[in-house]
């Protein structure tokens, strides 16, 4: 249903609100974050249909705190908000939208943008396949358009320190493959390199920031200058933090063009916690802080550690966000199952005698510090086999289990494994017919006709 273009309070405004099922609020994003007329109608009108904000932008970026000062007073956007890059600015924006000049301009970009949108159910968009280079599925008209039609692209980053480089990788292979990425989700190093391509949705960046950051990781002498008495954690985490700050400065998660989560753990009220606003530094290195060697995150009066020890894999909350085919990048370590015959008890003399003898046939007994990560990641391990049989989930595991969590100065060989991982896998799944195609089947149009009418969106 098209927006309304007549006046505010007019049968035909009312008709469009009270019909609709999704409502985008568009404004300009340099504009005023002032709340219009068109809204305060809106809010008399005690609609229940889900409201969702779209930012057109200028350029490709969105200043730090920008977008928090549109959300502020609009607490009723409750699906989430887009940004959109528009050419539309030939001189200085006008401060306040009340002015004719202004109103035109936002209602010929509003015209655009629906069309834009329209164009993604046209029958020529809908028999090209979806995940092909020459498909103009990248842009963010069609993000919207496939967030309203259910189709979006959801990627979930796992954790697993070093090994999450090859993640780097196998984003530039689905870049390359023209596959739109809408949602991504991460967890550990899953959420910082998640958040790298978050924030711009372009890969080149990302490559430049994660390598510096690599660097960073695999200097001994910061990590030497920075141990403390371990009361908590060997490290004090000033140096960690700083790096981080160093990566994503004062930007909060609300500005990265894509959308956005990571997970922590909350060991104060033992639950996994989502985080999808505030300063993207300071979440990210929540969700990177192992136990032992950081301390926990203070985050109003609760203490936030590495998600992974919840949900090392978060694809049952991508599903929840609407995400109809999730990529799963599982970076996590393997545990050692080799069987033990150690006994019914056991001497620790023993033990370190047998690990340091290198004629002993005896397999080496577990340490505290293993049994105690061992314990941790038991929930994660049986959420990791659940999100492997999600429907619509493509699993991927790249060939990363011979480097260690702490492997940060093989940046680039560990890149180029995720890199080939990424070429190779995709072009299986393209050969395998696994990859979906826009067009709808047979099946699905009979169930579509069984299904009652959708309300239209305005």
């Amino acid at each position: 249903m098209p927006l309304p273009d007549t006046n505010v309070n007019s049968p035909w405004t009312q008709t469009c609100i009270s019909q609709a099922d999704c409502i985008l609020l568009v404004g300009l994003a340099e504009g005023s974050p002032a709340i219009g007329e068109y809204e305060r109608f809106l809010l008399g009108m005690k609609t229940t249909a889900r409201k969702e904000l779209v930012l057109l932008h200028a350029d490709r970026f969105s200043p730090p705190g920008l977008t928090r000062s549109w959300l502020r007073n609009r607490v009723w956007i409750n699906g989430g908000h887009h940004h959109v890059q528009m050419a539309f600015r030939t001189s200085s924006v006008p401060v306040h939208p009340q002015t004719r000049k202004f109103g035109s301009a936002l209602k010929q970009r509003v015209q655009v943008l629906q069309a834009e949108i329209q164009k993604y159910t046209s029958r020529k968009v809908r028999q090209t396949p979806l995940y092909s280079a020459e498909t103009p599925f990248k842009g963010d008209f069609h993000r919207i358009a496939r967030r309203l039609c259910g189709k979006s692209v959801g990627l979930v980053l796992g954790g697993g320190g070093a090994r999450g480089i090859s993640q780097v990788g196998i984003i530039r292979a689905i870049e390359e493959a023209g596959i739109p990425i809408d949602i991504v989700g991460g967890t550990s190093i899953g959420s910082f390199i998640g958040a790298l391509y978050a924030r711009d949705a372009d890969v080149v960046p990302m490559y430049g920031r994660a390598k510096k950051f690599a660097g960073r990781m695999a200097s001994m002498w910061r990590f030497a200058l920075d141990l403390t008495y371990p009361s908590a954690s060997y490290t004090t985490g000033h140096e960690f933090n700083r790096g981080i700050f160093k990566t994503f400065g004062n930007t909060q998660i609300e500005d990265f063009w894509l959308e956005f989560y990571c997970n922590t753990t909350n060991i104060s009220k033992s639950r996994s916690e989502i985080h999808t606003s505030g300063y993207a530094w300071r979440y990210v290195r929540a969700s990177m802080s192992l136990a032992g060697l950081l301390p926990p995150l203070c985050d109003e009066g609760s203490m936030l550690l590495d998600g992974g020890y919840v949900d090392n894999l978060t694809v049952s909350h991508m599903k929840s966000l609407g995400a109809d085919v999730i990529f799963a990048v599982d970076v996590g370590s393997l545990d050692d199952d080799t069987p033990q015959t150690f006994g019914d008890s056991l001497s620790g003399f023993w033990a370190f005698a047998n690990r340091w003898n290198p004629f002993s046939s005896f397999p080496n007994p577990p340490t505290l510090a293993e049994i105690q990560a061992r314990l941790a990641y038991v929930s994660s391990v049986d959420a990791l086999e659940r999100a492997k049989t999600t429907p619509g989930c493509l699993y991927m595991r790249p060939p990363i289990d011979d480097y260690g969590t702490l492997d940060f100065g093989k940046f680039d060989e560990i890149y180029q494994v995720g890199y080939k991982f990424g070429q190779e896998y995709l072009a299986e799944m393209r050969d395998k017919g696994v990859l979906p195609l826009v067009d709808e089947t047979e099946e699905k149009k009979a169930l579509r006709r069984t299904m009652a009418p959708r309300r239209a969106s305005i």
